[in-house]
């Protein structure tokens, strides 16, 4: 049988894209290369923030709930990208909160107290978020559903390729700056993006653009009880594990002696191997299924999270470290994937925001959980974490529907 045929039509001068090249142009230009500068920007800002707070004389507890609350802040911005999306348009809701994430990098720059650096770190966890969810309608809008997985999976991979330049280039600007000056570089990646979104061909197709159907997230909510009960749940405690890993692997590898400058290459080998695996994962879980990638990616990063606290060696946690980050480089997008899957045609934006919403919670619960319980003991935090992974893995491969809606749908409309 042979493939379906990607068709996306420029809406601005009503002519079909000819070539498989120029189609995957026009997407990288509306979608991949913003994305790519302005995740770029992020990357340099996510680990400045809790230096942000030391460097204002407050203590290291006062940093973690900093960095909490840019969580919080992307709870925001991830209901609030929903309504922007419909009411807007997914390219101009993504300026909208390109805009947000530049402004928050612009406040924290200038920042000269706790209440100011608060307030623009919440303010860019909302742009990024609102950003997010546009962004996923962007594509969900030009790519047909047997081309999703490899198209959310390869914008996770961008994703995670800037957040690895990020740090990189915010180091050497720190180097000869200092701390301030990186946030003004994040803010000019963001601010550059912001213009490549300006200036490819989804931007003008705004009058043309087909209306898009409107509920509010109460009665969306209300209409998908059940897949949100269900794989949501799953998906929110998916979101806790993977980022467990963060705090676990530099917890533990300095319980093992390892320094500073060791850590930093133990992270540096995970997101190595992290960053190899997203196009295959995209490729495997559009021909095979969405749970060939999310079951093995949670279970391997439960497993690594077990496995943690048996290692007695640098080289132990480098290994440990290593199947974190193939758990999570195999699970790329995955989650943004199993959103776009379920969610329904009327309302489809606000539910994807309420689908992020879930993922932001467990972005918050799994390293509060982890505070609470190494004030008990370390290695039983990691492996009740694990365990959790486990359960969750098991509870994807029962809620995944093997096939997308739209999927399931034309199969069934075309039963004789």
């Amino acid at each position: 049988m042979p493939q379906p045929q990607l068709r996306i039509t420029l809406a601005d001068t009503g002519r079909d894209v000819p070539t498989r090249k120029q189609r995957v142009w026009v997407i990288a230009r509306g979608t991949y290369i913003p994305a790519f500068l302005a995740e770029i920007g992020l990357g340099a800002m996510l680990p400045l923030f809790a230096l942000s707070v030391v460097a204002l004389d407050h203590s290291a507890a006062w940093a973690a709930a900093v960095v909490m609350l840019y969580s919080v802040g992307r709870m925001i911005g991830s209901s609030m990208g929903g309504r922007l999306t419909t009411s807007l348009g997914c390219a101009r809701a993504a300026m909208v909160g390109l805009a947000g994430l530049a402004a928050g990098a612009i406040v924290c720059w200038l920042s000269t107290d706790f209440v100011a650096l608060v307030a623009g770190v919440m303010l860019a966890g909302a742009g990024h978020a609102a950003y997010h969810v546009a962004r996923q309608g962007q594509l969900s809008e030009t790519v047909p559903t047997h081309y999703r997985a490899r198209a959310l999976t390869s914008l996770a991979g961008t994703w995670r390729i800037s957040h690895f330049i990020g740090p990189l280039i915010g180091a050497g600007v720190i180097a000869v700056w200092g701390l301030s000056a990186a946030y003004a570089f994040a803010a000019l990646t963001v601010v550059v993006g912001m213009a490549a979104l300006w200036a490819s061909p989804g931007w003008h197709s705004r009058a043309s653009a087909e209306p898009r159907p409107h509920a509010s997230i109460k009665d969306v909510v209300r209409a998908n009880t059940r897949v949100l009960a269900t794989l949501g749940m799953a998906v929110m405690l998916t979101g806790a594990v993977r980022t467990v890993r963060v705090a676990a692997i530099p917890l533990w590898a300095e319980h093992v002696g390892a320094s500073d400058s060791t850590v930093s290459l133990i992270f540096a080998l995970s997101a190595g191997v992290d960053m190899l695996l997203f196009y295959p994962a995209g490729i495997v879980a559009d021909r095979w299924g969405r749970a060939w990638t999310a079951v093995p990616s949670t279970m391997l990063i439960a497993l690594g999270l077990i496995a943690l606290p048996f290692t007695e060696t640098v080289a132990g946690v480098a290994v440990a470290a290593m199947v974190l980050g193939l758990g999570n480089g195999w699970g790329s997008g995955i989650l943004m994937t199993l959103g776009n899957d379920v969610a329904p045609k009327v309302g489809r934006d606000a539910f994807i925001g309420v689908w992020m919403i879930l993922q932001d919670l467990g972005g918050v619960i799994g390293p509060a959980a982890v505070s609470a319980l190494v004030a008990v003991s370390l290695p039983w935090s990691l492996w009740i974490i694990g365990g959790v992974g486990v359960a969750t893995s098991g509870a994807l491969a029962a809620w995944i529907p093997p096939r997308p809606v739209e999927e399931a749908g034309k199969s069934t409309s075309s039963t004789p």
